[in-house]
């Protein structure tokens, strides 16, 4: 039985990781270098170049240098590329625009939604720190308690 490939979305991934390189003030080679990626293959995600399956080890690596999730990146590339939803679409069509300008306005669109993306994923992990620190924080309690229910009273 054939396979189908899924299309990624690529684009998606070029944005995300240029806009965590600025962020982080990272150059694609330190990117490479930390992430323990290939600097070919960095410079082939950040520019969108080569479009072809990546090892999920690869996009976990960048994920993690950027300070993203650890799925983020596969996450993104396996999303459908941007569409504007049909009555957006028509009305763009219709606009008296350059067509440079309605690509404009498409890329600034999908570029808020990656972003929107990015600032949800950091929400998210913001979210399971505070989980994690707070489990701790019952865990000194409950432990305190302990102790001083077990030391005598002098």
């Amino acid at each position: 039985m054939p396979t189908t490939q899924q299309a990624h979305n690529w684009s998606e991934v070029a944005s995300t990781i240029q806009h965590r390189m600025t962020t982080l003030g990272l150059s694609e080679r330190q990117l490479a270098a930390r992430s323990r990626v290939s600097l070919t293959t960095v410079k082939e995600l950040a520019r969108n170049t080569a479009q072809r399956h990546r090892h999920h080890l690869t996009l976990s690596r960048l994920s993690r240098t950027l300070g993203l999730d650890l799925d983020h990146l596969r996450e993104l590339a396996d999303q459908p590329a941007f569409v504007p939803e049909p009555e957006l679409q028509a009305e763009l069509d219709h606009a008296d625009l350059t067509p440079r300008l309605r690509t404009l306005i498409l890329d600034m669109l999908a570029g808020t939604r990656t972003e929107l993306r990015e600032v949800r994923a950091e929400h998210n992990k913001l979210k399971r720190a505070v989980q994690t620190q707070l489990g701790h924080v019952e865990t000194l309690i409950a432990n305190s308690r302990t102790l001083s229910a077990n030391t005598p009273a002098q």
